[in-house]
């Protein structure tokens, strides 16, 4: 596993994303895949307060018991869950089985799963109020990155807000404030500040490498994380598509067509990992890797790559050139 330094963090290129924690996968797989993905060599964890109707948290701090010193803890606060009531507790394992047998579901499932959260609350009750919560879940003295969840322009001028996270890092509660948002917002927070947040959480794919522009220059040593690099099921499909048309045009070098033509289980993650990753000043990448195969591909993708910097960034450059003829 590669590893990145970036001020006191030091971290794992690779992160888990817990965001199907307790939520889509249930107790026992989870376990599985984050033992998996800690054995890879994996140290990021990747939560919220909200994951996995608020249960995500207390079942990473379980895992983490004993290794918490090397492990390096993200989570969010913003979104809460709504309590639950029993009859949907009890429903959970059985929408858990369905999914497994129609996969199709996941996206009525999701939405069903957003009316149960409480989103946009940030002040510094609800700050103070949901860090302590997520502190008892995961059972640590502190967190390593703190993020506001789907954090807003309001937010960030938020003062009082802002005055109580410089609180909570000085007082060693959390080591790193930060915001996780869209890129727009996130490209805004790298430029103008606040100073209190140092650390971005992004989405980060093939079709949406805008922030890029602004994680390449970092003089103030913020802490980038990417997160959903393949860009979901219609990503996936139409990064397949352009990546299979560019190893069948003649105007790129016969090296790098004969390298997109291999077949090869990584070769997917291989070429947007170091897409994303390589010279765009991003320092780790959260994809959910819940299913062992995919856990080691992506494992295979970030410890070595077969593409050079100069053939990434012709993938990167066709990616930007197709994005912009599609708006």
């Amino acid at each position: 596993m590669r590893y990145v330094e970036c001020g006191e963090i030091r971290s794992s290129v690779l992160g888990f994303g817990c965001g199907a924690v307790m939520g889509r996968v249930g107790r026992v797989d989870s376990l599985r895949a984050m033992e998996a993905a800690w054995d890879a060599g994996v140290t990021l964890y990747d939560t919220a307060r909200s994951y996995g109707y608020g249960e995500a948290e207390g079942l990473l701090g379980e895992f983490l018991r004993g290794k918490r010193e090397k492990a390096v803890i993200s989570t969010k606060f913003g979104i809460w869950p709504r309590k639950q009531s029993l009859l949907k507790q009890v429903a959970r394992p059985i929408v858990r089985a369905a999914l497994r047998v129609m996969p199709s579901a996941r996206s009525v499932v999701r939405r069903g799963a957003a009316g149960e959260m409480q989103g946009g609350q940030f002040t510094p009750a609800v700050l103070r109020a949901s860090l302590e919560e997520s502190l008892r879940q995961l059972k640590s003295d502190y967190i390593d990155l703190l993020f506001l969840h789907e954090g807003t322009r309001t937010a960030m001028q938020n003062d009082d807000l802002m005055a109580a996270l410089e609180l909570v890092v000085s007082e060693g509660k959390v080591r790193r404030a930060g915001i996780s948002t869209d890129a727009a917002t996130v490209a805004e927070a790298i430029e103008r500040g606040p100073q209190v947040l140092g650390a971005m959480q992004f989405a980060a794919n093939l079709f949406d490498l805008g922030v890029t522009a602004s994680t390449r220059e970092n003089p103030r040593g913020l802490f980038f994380v990417a997160n959903h690099p393949f860009g979901g099921v219609q990503g996936v499909e139409a990064t397949k598509a352009i990546l299979a048309e560019m190893a069948n045009d003649a105007s790129l070098p016969t090296e790098m067509r004969g390298k997109l033509s291999e077949s090869r289980p990584q070769l997917f993650a291989e070429v947007i990992f170091g897409t994303i990753l390589r010279g765009t000043g991003i320092h780790a990448l959260v994809p959910s890797m819940l299913r062992e195969e995919n856990l080691r591909a992506n494992v295979a993708a970030v410890e070595s790559t077969r593409f050079t910097s100069d053939e990434l960034e012709l993938v990167r450059q066709r990616m930007i050139a197709r994005s912009a003829s599609a708006r």
